[in-house]
């Protein structure tokens, strides 16, 4: 008999695979991720989990894009217009988490706010840079005048985006990060 550790609900799934919650509740529902139903919600026995991602190894047709922005606002937006253009998003609230983020996860390409709690955007990129030198970077800021722009600016090339970020500033923005992507339909 299996114990209540054996059996997570989706948002512990969501967190051991590095993906938003949303994600793991569409993969359950189209039945590609082994899980049932226990009432109105969805679980997963963890021993099927770990067999699955050994054998999937769950990616998205076009990368994995990681939103580093303490505005869970700004996240969501990023993150309803990339999954449904087939990326994976993965999300930090601030800069120590995103770098968590980067060494649990492959990354394709980053999404970074300038001005986080605990770490700023350019501390954490210059972090950023020092293992993954080859990772794009889009800084988001609604202060594109800021000194923290020009300190970023310092660790190598990357693209601005000021908030409020439009829809399509945002696509392309994607398409110059990662050029061998599918095209996008606008």
């Amino acid at each position: 008999m299996s114990s209540p550790k054996d059996v997570l609900n989706l948002l512990e799934v969501a967190r051991l695979l590095g993906v938003h919650v949303e994600t793991v509740r569409r993969l359950a529902r189209n039945n590609e991720i082994p899980a049932f139903k226990v009432g109105r919600g969805w679980r997963i026995r963890r021993d099927a989990l770990i067999n699955w991602e050994d054998t999937q190894q769950y990616q998205s047709r076009q990368g994995t894009i990681l939103v580093v922005d303490d505005d869970s606002a700004v996240q969501t937006v990023i993150r309803r217009i990339l999954e449904k253009q087939g990326y994976r998003c993965i999300e930090a609230e601030d800069g120590a988490e995103g770098l968590d983020m980067l060494h649990r996860n492959r990354v394709d390409a980053v999404f970074l706010d300038l001005q986080l709690p605990v770490m700023t955007g350019p501390d954490f990129l210059r972090e950023l840079r020092s293992d993954h030198m080859d990772v794009p970077v889009t800084l988001i800021t609604g202060y594109p005048d800021s000194d923290l722009v020009v300190e970023a600016g310092r660790y190598g090339p990357v693209t601005l985006l000021v908030k409020p970020i439009k829809r399509g500033q945002l696509i392309q923005a994607v398409r110059n990060m990662l050029p061998g992507s599918v095209q996008f339909s606008e």
